[in-house]
C-alpha cells in the first residue's frame, strides 16, 4: 500500500523496479504509483495510517493519425501485490467503427501531453 521495499525500511520502489503483480510497467503506472507512495508517506509522517489506494493504469495506442484504441486497468493491493479489480477496466471495443478509433486517436493526444507534462513538467 506504500511502496516500501520490504528488504529496506524507508526506501520506496516503484514503477519498473517494482514488482506489482498485475500492473503492467508503463510511464502512466509508475506516475501513479508515485502518487499512491507519495500520499502514504505523508500520511506515516503526520502519525496517520496510509488508505488503501485503488491504481489506475490507462493506455492509448495509436495506430495511425486517426486510429486508436484504449486499454485501461484498475489494481488494488492483496497480500503484496496489485491484482486488477475485476470489471473496473478494459478495452476499446475490437468491432469499434471509424468515428470511435478517431475519437480515441483524439483522447489519444489529449492522453498524451498530460501525461507527459506531469510526469517530466
Amino acid at each position: 500500500m506504500t511502496f516500501e521495499s520490504t528488504l529496506q525500511p524507508g526506501i520506496h520502489v516503484l514503477g519498473d523496479a517494482a514488482l506489482m503483480g498485475a500492473m503492467p510497467k508503463a510511464a502512466f503506472a509508475a506516475n501513479a504509483q508515485a502518487k499512491v507512495c507519495a500520499a502514504a508517506i505523508v500520511a506515516r509522517l503526520a502519525g496517520r495510517e496510509p488508505q488503501e489506494p485503488r491504481l489506475i493504469n490507462t493506455c492509448y495506442n495509436l495506430v495511425a493519425p486517426d486510429y486508436g484504441f484504449t486499454i485501461a486497468g484498475v489494481y488494488r493491493p492483496d497480500k503484496g501485490q496489485l491484482l486488477e479489480v475485476p470489471g473496473a477496466g478494459g478495452a476499446s471495443p475490437v468491432d469499434g467503427d471509424r468515428t470511435l478509433r478517431a475519437q480515441e486517436a483524439h483522447y489519444a493526444e489529449g492522453w498524451f501531453a498530460a501525461t507527459t507534462a506531469e510526469i517530466w513538467g
